[in-house]
């Protein structure tokens, strides 16, 4: 009966131990600023167009959708179609601003809006408003890194914006 009784907590020991590996749900007020903080940093990357820092707010196994271009995959795609864009875009800048967010242990979804805006070579202002959906993966450290990106613009030309 003794042998009986360890052979069926083996089992039970075994679940238990992997259960204790699952990471625990972060509350929202921890999801939210880690990745608010994650949205000043990639705001922050457009400002300084720096592609490195850019590229390091995605996962490996990252994808950026945009109607308009190609799928890009991956940090090192990223921050390639970061070093072609950006070197023309004079005072380059990007607003988020969050519609509403999801949040789950080792996953969170956000919708929003987006502002990106930049001086023209002839010094114009220019504007482009869109919205986005990003997939955001929490990492074993507790940092969340973007997933997948999705985004469109709210219309087909880009317009001067005031100063």
């Amino acid at each position: 009966m003794g042998k009986l009784i360890g052979a069926a907590m083996i089992p039970l020991f075994v679940l238990g131990v992997a259960c204790s590996k699952a990471p625990p749900r972060p509350s929202a007020s921890e999801a939210g600023a880690g990745i608010d903080s994650l949205n000043v940093r990639l705001e922050q990357a457009y400002r300084s167009k720096d592609p490195q820092a850019y590229a390091a707010l995605y996962t490996d196994s990252a994808v950026f959708e945009w109607p308009a271009s190609n799928t890009v995959r991956g940090p090192a795609g990223l921050e390639a179609m970061a070093r072609e864009l950006w070197p023309p875009l004079h005072d380059l800048d990007l607003k988020l601003t969050v519609a509403s967010r999801k949040v789950a242990a080792d996953h969170a979804t956000e919708f929003g809006a987006f502002r990106e805006s930049w001086r023209d070579p002839k010094g114009v202002r220019m504007a482009e408003f869109g919205r986005y959906v990003v997939y955001f993966v929490r990492q074993g450290d507790g940092s969340w890194r973007i997933d997948r990106f999705f985004g469109f613009e709210d219309s087909t030309r880009k317009v001067a914006a005031r100063p």
